[in-house]
């Protein structure tokens, strides 16, 4: 029996779908994966707050074809997906066949997934597929699943992988592998592990020398926190409320598959919410060290000690991205993170003064409809005061996934439209409808602008004069967008002398 497994990201990472596919193959069934990158539609360069992905009718064509051996489809989707899992679903489902939806999205919106699938796993979806397949491959009427949610019948009693180590290696193929090249209109068979090179470029090969290639790997699942903003403040009572680790045995494994099919990788990127959470985070990080990968990772203030930090510096961590959000006190609450904040004063400190060169990330969200512009001011003059003179910031635009306690909120005082599908906004700061004045000033910030500038334009006069309804609705948006056209016109003319 065929199975084939649909990505709609632009990445080709889906760790969940690999594993799902390689738990399949173990035990003995035919599975395809398919990855749709879209780079055109899912750009930041977008103008769009929403995410539209539409696929041609000859792409779904040729995916029609494809699956046409198929007796189940998954496909995978985040929330902001929806459209396009929905457009996928109505093109490849048949009489004769299954299609379900995984991954964030079904977990959180189970019914409107079930709209357009025929059932919806939620949470790990591994051993659930496992079981699905082997029910329909036995021509009964699939079924009494944990984790899968039928059209029809009711929710699912849950289960999640306790020993995630038990789980076999992500699934790569090659063979039986697919990824639509958009400027081709092609989808390509992936020949050799050698075809995810270019994938794997963190830049483009303009210079081979330089061309640092990322293998992005997951050592827990989970986050130990829970902010009220966060997927993981749902994803907690479905799956596992404790953080699930990979042993140093099974990380170690997968380096060594890398370095034998992917000798071309330079560098790793550790996926984990938080890696510093992990209790052998200093024997995690002498591994990597053996093998002589850098890695970047990701971790929260409040799992933070000098100690440990130049522990995985020495060991070759080129890179972290810490989670802030806000400095001010009302939101910290709000997103509960007054707790997990506490250790930001030495974490800014220890870099500015050991490491100010470092490429340290600071996390920050905006367009929250309860911060107030001396909110947003408070973390401004916060950074200008103690953020490192080298360090870099990230600034995402709120979004609200369903079930979490801040959308709950948000519902709960009538300020996000339901019957919408808000599922759909994007993160991306630059795309929205409205754009504070505030967040300019993080975005000169971000561009490293003189801060003596910077706290000139934020001081009291100049945020009353321009954090009105024309700046914020008209002027700025109307200003990005424009350069937004103009950039992509220039980059088109570009493209078209080579």
């Amino acid at each position: 029996m065929k199975i084939s497994l649909v990505s709609p990201y632009s990445s080709l990472y889906n760790a969940g779908l690999r594993s799902i596919s390689a738990v399949l193959k173990n035990a003995g069934f035919d599975t395809r994966m398919i990855f749709l990158p879209m780079p055109s539609t899912e750009s930041g360069w977008n103008i769009s707050p929403f995410c539209h992905i539409s696929y041609p009718e000859s792409l779904l064509e040729r995916l029609r074809v494809m699956t046409a051996d198929s007796s189940i489809i998954g496909i995978t989707l985040m929330d902001n997906y929806m459209r396009a899992g929905a457009e996928l679903s109505n093109a490849l489902k048949r009489a004769d066949n299954f299609v379900i939806f995984g991954g964030v999205f079904p977990t959180l919106n189970p019914l409107k997934a079930l709209e357009f699938s025929d059932a919806a796993c939620i949470g790990d979806g591994e051993y659930a597929m496992l079981e699905l397949v082997r029910q329909i491959e036995a021509g009964t009427a699939p079924g009494a699943i944990k984790n899968i949610y039928f059209r029809g019948q009711g929710y699912p009693e849950l289960d999640s992988i306790h020993d995630i180590s038990s789980l076999p290696l992500p699934d790569y193929g090659p063979e039986g592998h697919y990824v639509y090249v958009e400027h081709l209109d092609e989808i390509m068979p992936v020949k050799s592990f050698e075809d995810y090179k270019p994938f794997m470029a963190f830049r483009p090969e303009t210079n081979r020398d330089n061309t640092v290639y990322i293998y992005r790997m997951e050592t827990a699942r989970g986050c130990p926190d829970n902010c009220t903003y966060c997927a993981n403040n749902v994803l907690k009572k479905v799956q596992s409320p404790k953080v699930r680790f990979k042993s140093i045995e099974k990380i170690e494994e997968e380096i060594l598959w890398v370095k034998e099919h992917f000798p071309f990788v330079n560098e790793l990127s550790i996926e984990d919410d938080s890696f510093f959470a992990r209790k052998d985070v200093w024997e995690t990080a002498n591994l990597l060290k053996k093998y002589g990968l850098p890695f970047k990772s990701l971790f929260t203030p409040v799992y933070f000690t000098e100690e440990l930090t130049a522990h995985l510096i020495e060991c070759g961590m080129i890179a972290c991205q810490i989670g802030l959000q806000s400095r001010a006190p009302n939101m910290e609450t709000i997103y509960r993170r007054v707790a997990i904040n506490k250790n930001i004063d030495e974490v800014l400190k220890f870099f500015s003064l050991r490491h100010p060169n470092y490429p340290l990330i600071i996390d920050l969200i905006v367009d929250n409809p309860w911060e107030t512009p001396e909110d947003t001011l408070f973390t401004i003059n916060y950074l200008l005061d103690h953020m490192p003179r080298n360090a870099m910031i990230g600034v995402s635009s709120l979004v609200f996934y369903n079930g979490t306690a801040l959308c709950n909120k948000a519902v709960e005082e009538n300020l996000l439209d339901t019957s919408s599908d808000y599922q759909l906004k994007t993160w991306h700061w630059h795309r929205q409808n409205r754009i504070n004045y505030t967040t300019m000033l993080l975005v000169m910030l971000k561009l490293r602008l003189p801060r003596g500038l910077i706290r000139t334009l934020a001081s009291k006069p100049a945020v009353s004069l321009l954090e009105r309804k024309f700046v914020t609705d008209r002027l700025i948006p109307g200003t990005v967008r424009t350069i937004k056209r103009l950039y992509k016109k220039i980059k088109g003319r570009i493209a078209d002398k080579y």
